[in-house]
C-alpha cells in the first residue's frame, strides 16, 4: 500500500517537473521555478523512501544505495546547476534531465522488485 502511493506519487512530481522542466528551456516558467523545485525534492524524497522500502524487505543494497545516490546527485544538480556555469548551460541542464529520467527509472524498478519480493514471500 505505501508503496504504491510513493510510487504514485514520485510518478506526478517527475511528470510535472518534467513539463516545467521543458517550459523552463524556453524561458517561460519563472514563477514557477519555486513548485519546480518543491516537487523536485519530493521526488527525491519519494525515491528514497521506496529505495529504503526495497532494502528492508530483502532486497538488493546496491540498488537501495545507488537509489540515495542518484536521487542526491538530481538535488545536488538541481539546487546549484545555476553557479557552475556563467550562464544555465545546456549541458548541465541536460544531466539535470538525465538524472530525472534516472529517479523514475530506479522508482519503476525499486516498486516493481518490491512487489515481487512482497509475493514471494506471501506465497
Amino acid at each position: 500500500m505505501v508503496v504504491r502511493i510513493v510510487s504514485n506519487v514520485l510518478r506526478l512530481a517527475v511528470l510535472f517537473n518534467l513539463i516545467t522542466g521543458i517550459i523552463f528551456w524556453t524561458g517561460n516558467a519563472d514563477p514557477l521555478q519555486i513548485v519546480h523545485i518543491i516537487l523536485g525534492i519530493i521526488a527525491v524524497l519519494a525515491l528514497w523512501t521506496l529505495g529504503i522500502m526495497q532494502g528492508i524487505y530483502g532486497g538488493s543494497f546496491g540498488v537501495a544505495l545507488a537509489s540515495f545516490l542518484v536521487g542526491f546527485l538530481l538535488a545536488l544538480v538541481g539546487l546549484f546547476q545555476k553557479n557552475w556555469l556563467p550562464t544555465n548551460h545546456w549541458i548541465i541542464q541536460v544531466i539535470h534531465l538525465v538524472l530525472g529520467l534516472a529517479v523514475i527509472g530506479m522508482g519503476e524498478m525499486m516498486a516493481g522488485r518490491y512487489k515481487r519480493l512482497t509475493a514471494k514471500s506471501a506465497a
